[in-house]
């Protein structure tokens, strides 16, 4: 099962929706890439990039998230959850 993107989870900022998913673990493979493995069991673990690896260094407990418009960046759970809610 590949992640589908309209089934993330949706949630409200101050002044933008995101689609999220809290990180359980993180594994780096040799080339730089990584897999992330979300702790709602229901989303299976995804691949992510060489770059997103480097530039997010995204940590067990954070969050994964893509902006609306499908940009993956990386927040620290204290982070996201200042700023975020999730929409019913």
């Amino acid at each position: 099962m590949s992640l589908k993107r309209n089934q993330l989870p949706r949630y409200q900022g101050k002044d933008a929706q995101v689609l999220a998913l809290k990180i359980k673990e993180v594994r780096q493979a040799v080339d730089g890439t990584g897999v992330i493995i979300p702790e709602d069991k229901f989303f299976p673990e995804f691949e992510v990039s060489h770059e997103y690896m480097s530039i997010n260094q995204p940590k067990k407990g954070g969050y994964y998230v893509e902006s609306i418009d499908g940009q993956p960046f990386y927040l620290e759970a204290k982070d996201f959850d200042k700023q975020y809610s999730l929409m019913k």
